[in-house]
């Protein structure tokens, strides 16, 4: 079984390539490196670009000031509408888009799929913030339909030609919010499928990728998912097609280097069975097109 950790780095893979799911300080937590750092060692890996995410701020702007300073745009921003932000909060996310957002997250660590399962769990943290109390979860749709906020968020999405990450939503409202964003022209990013909080199936995914929606598999969701494998990835991409899947790092942990993580990735998808050309294009044309980049 190939470990990502354990491949060699394949740095050649990443010319061109962009990672739309990085975490970087500051934040709550320790992460591996600032915003500036990363935009460096993006631009020395020959790389085109990375996403800047959060979950308790916005990003949106601030990687404005790491890209002066390099002098080069390398990194995009978004917004992750926590309760940090005001939960889904169609004001936030405009104002993220307005300062040239790339990608609009819903819920992560404070969705009611998350936080649910890290009060039933006894977490009492993630990511450097509380758990919220049930009564402050926040949900995307209501009685099987989206919410009207929701709904304006992804309108809002559309409108600024960015792009509607799922977060960490149920499953089933991961269902209702692809629909929606096929419906309003939203390009939709099923963030990290396989992680531990989601763990969707591949049939689940492969429905989704018919409505339109493109998977995002990440290589912290191998490291810190039961069960999950490289090889569960390689199987789904041959499965889905490359058009409809991207690879992403979701690193930034201050063990977890983002650039040299994507290339041990990677590598290790390819010691899966999957062809060097099919890798490249999970790393650069997809996510290029997904971005309008």
């Amino acid at each position: 079984m190939t470990a990502i950790d354990d491949a060699e780095p394949e740095y050649d893979l990443l010319d061109g390539a962009i990672d739309v799911h990085v975490h970087t300080a500051p934040d709550l937590v320790e992460r591996f490196q600032s915003d500036v750092a990363l935009a460096h060692a993006v631009r020395d890996a020959g790389m085109r670009g990375a996403v800047v995410k959060s979950h308790v701020v916005p990003t949106a702007g601030r990687v404005e000031l790491a890209n002066e300073a390099l002098g080069k745009q390398v990194l995009y921003g978004g917004v992750a509408l926590n309760g940090s932000v005001g939960g889904v909060n169609p004001d936030a996310a405009e104002v993220a888009l307005d300062l040239g957002a790339k990608v609009v997250w819903l819920p992560t660590a404070w969705s009611h799929n998350h936080a649910s399962q890290a009060r039933a769990a006894d977490v009492e943290q993630f990511v450097g913030q509380r758990v919220p109390d049930a009564d402050e979860d926040l949900h995307v749709t209501a009685d099987g339909d989206l919410t009207p906020d929701t709904r304006c968020v992804i309108d809002l999405v559309a409108e600024h030609d960015a792009v509607l990450g799922t977060g960490h939503v149920h499953p089933d409202a991961i269902e209702t919010v692809v629909d929606a964003c096929a419906d309003a022209g939203a390009p939709c990013l099923v963030n990290h499928p396989f992680f531990r909080v989601l763990d969707l199936s591949i049939d689940q995914q492969a429905s989704l990728a018919d409505r339109g929606a493109v998977m995002e598999f990440c290589g912290y969701a191998v490291q810190s998912t039961e069960r999950h494998t490289v090889e569960r990835v390689a199987r789904a991409v041959e499965r889905l097609g490359p058009r409809h899947c991207l690879l992403a790092t979701d690193f930034g942990q201050a063990s977890n280097p983002p650039i040299e993580g994507l290339a041990k990735f990677a590598a290790a998808l390819v010691d899966a069975g999957l062809d060097r050309g099919t890798v490249r294009r999970l790393l650069c044309e997809t996510p290029i097109d997904l971005l309008g980049e």
